[in-house]
């Protein structure tokens, strides 16, 4: 650890950090894995740091156990009322049972949240530096969506808390920009999301899973592994699918993740209705092996999203050392002349071109470009990396005297 490091950590010798995201559950995604492997990583390194969420207790312990997270110190607020909202009217006064020397730095993930309004009530009540993490929340495209929910959550809390914000964390410049362009004025820093380690699979495994999802011996999967959700942009690569899987028929589409308000059969019909029915699998949600499982199947990974913030699927992607298709609607915030994949406008002719050429690319290229993605994000991604990163920004907001600067 740097002198400079070292220094930032003991600023933090007293300070407790409370991270808080609406779940860690394994259908969260890359909201609740990037908090809880970033709560994880700076607990690791010795911070005094707690995990507020409002999943069920089994969901949460398995989470924690999976990241390393000593269960102890996750701060589980119980639903009241629809699940669906994630209410937790005890949790403030949970979180306000945590023992602290009135050093504390506050960090919510996701806005137009429940969490979102829990974290600007703690901020008010205990006067210390809030960040909050918008993970692609202010791009057009996500504001896009309920946006009479975003509304109304902006006139209750959501204004409040960007007013009051110390600072607000960017995955990336260009959701740095989206941040500037919805109007906010302080202080943006950019920390990106990071990656944990490939999980290794037997080759016994691996062809087990390919026959018990119907890929023969020979044929290679393209794997889209996401929610299912209209953001993401799936008739886009069924398309261009369609059109590929005709000239090249030892492909097979795997579309894994969990459904967002019936999107899945809208796929489902659109796959039937471009009669592909044959060289596409919809395997549903994956999770630990089973998703290691999945990557280690595929020679492709893709993602044709609207817009991101960062992903977090990619970076899995590349630590599975895979070969990436994307579209436009995100940036990785790392400069390199590698040859990782494609990244192509979100319209149908560039995209079914990209798609074409990794469909035609021979699989001992493919395995080239995969290990250099691996190597991209081994080099930018870990989360102790990521962790230092966070530990510098609270470090600088309390040296700060956590004044606001809107």
């Amino acid at each position: 650890m740097s002198n400079h490091d070292r220094a930032d950590w003991e600023l933090l010798s007293d300070v407790s950090v409370i991270e808080l995201v609406p779940s860690i559950a394994r259908e969260s995604f890359g909201l609740g894995y990037a908090a809880l492997n970033l709560t994880a990583a700076l607990e690791r390194a010795g911070a005094n740091v707690y995990l507020a969420t409002v999943d069920e207790e089994t969901d949460a312990y398995e989470a924690c156990e999976e990241a390393g997270f000593p269960k102890e110190r996750l701060i589980r607020g119980a639903l009241i009322g629809p699940s669906r909202l994630r209410l937790a009217p005890f949790l403030v006064r949970q979180l306000s049972r945590i023992p602290n020397s009135g050093r504390l730095i506050v960090h919510s993930h996701g806005l137009w949240t429940y969490l979102s309004y829990v974290a600007g009530v703690l901020r008010r009540r205990w006067e210390c530096p809030l960040v909050l993490s918008p993970h692609g929340s202010l791009q057009p495209p996500a504001l896009a969506i309920s946006p009479r929910k975003k509304a109304l959550a902006t006139l209750l809390y959501e204004r409040q808390n960007l007013k009051e914000a110390s600072c607000l964390c960017a995955l990336s410049e260009q959701e740095e920009a989206s941040i500037r362009v919805y109007g906010f004025s302080g202080r943006v820093e950019v920390i990106s999301s990071g990656v944990s380690r490939a999980i290794l699979c037997r080759t016994e495994e691996i062809a087990e899973f390919r026959s018990r999802h119907d890929v023969a011996p020979g044929f290679k999967v393209l794997l889209f592994l996401s929610r299912v959700a209209k953001i993401k942009n799936l008739p886009l690569l069924l398309r261009a699918f369609a059109g590929g899987v005709k000239i090249h028929p030892e492909w097979i589409l795997m579309i894994a993740g969990s459904d967002e308000r019936g999107h899945t059969r809208e796929v489902q019909a659109l796959i039937r209705e471009l009669q592909i029915e044959k060289s596409v699998r919809v395997i549903g949600p994956v999770s630990g092996k089973e998703k290691a499982l999945a990557f280690t199947s595929s020679s492709v990974f893709v993602l044709p999203s609207l817009s991101e913030g960062l992903p977090i699927a990619v970076l899995e992607a590349m630590e599975y050392a895979k070969p990436v298709l994307l579209t436009e609607g995100w940036t990785l915030p790392v400069t390199t002349d590698s040859k990782f994949g494609w990244r192509v406008p979100g319209e149908d002719r560039a995209f079914e071109s990209a798609l074409l050429d990794a469909m035609n690319t021979p699989e001992d290229l493919l395995k080239e470009m995969g290990h250099c993605a691996r190597a991209v994000v081994r080099e930018n991604f870990g989360w102790d990396g990521i962790a230092k990163q966070a530990c510098a920004l609270y470090a600088s907001l309390l040296a700060d005297g956590h004044e606001v600067e809107n």
